[in-house]
């Protein structure tokens, strides 16, 4: 009697350690294979507001500039528009050339990366803004740029949205050679990479 009973459990009960097993290694491939919960922590930035950037402690980003000098790369966040602004009026004041007269360079914008042929590009002349690329350059631009090329002692700011709204973007070129990038290596602070994302932009000179 008491073997029937057992013979009677022991299919069921194994049946239900196969569904068990079956469930947590399905949620265990799907955990290996998704993107970390905080995207935050894969930017690449050295300090956020002056200080040592830190993925547990500075969570709120707006937007990150890289700054490219003859010293070198580095790249640096602020938590807002404004402590941005400072930054870039500091930047001014201590320009070596702000006396110099220096004429507007050409800043490029491409519709491809370089790993794909640059495709078709458009320009515009240091000091330009655009608050469309879309209404500036035809519908085909809205959220089609995917590399640009900053010309020297120039920098360039990309907004997600129109009317300088959403993230953004600064690449400060602070050489007399011009300073190119891939969009695909950067992301915002959500995770979402800047490929195919700019819908208005700032430029300006050193």
């Amino acid at each position: 009697m008491a073997r029937r009973v057992l013979r009677s459990l022991s299919f069921p009960l194994m049946a239900l350690a196969l569904v068990f097993s079956w469930v947590f290694s399905f949620e265990g491939k799907a955990n290996a294979a998704s993107p970390t919960s905080s995207p935050v922590q894969d930017l690449k930035i050295d300090t956020l507001d002056g200080v040592k950037y830190s993925s547990d402690d500075h969570k709120k980003i707006a937007g990150i500039v890289i700054e490219k000098s003859n010293q070198g790369e580095r790249v640096l966040g602020f938590s807002t528009v404004q402590k941005y602004e400072a930054y870039q009026q500091q930047v001014k004041e201590f320009s070596p050339n702000k006396d110099l007269g220096i004429m507007s360079g050409t800043d490029y914008f491409y519709e491809h990366t370089s790993y794909d042929g640059y495709g078709k590009y458009v320009t515009l002349s240091s000091g330009t803004w655009t608050y469309a690329t879309g209404v500036r350059w035809g519908s085909f631009w809205n959220d089609r740029i995917s590399s640009l090329n900053v010309a020297p002692w120039s920098w360039v700011t990309l907004f997600q949205h129109n009317n300088y709204g959403g993230y953004y973007i600064t690449f400060s070129n602070r050489t007399s050679y011009y300073f190119f990038n891939n969009l695909t290596s950067w992301r915002m602070a959500n995770g979402t990479s800047w490929n195919d994302q700019v819908s208005s932009i700032q430029t300006g000179n050193y």
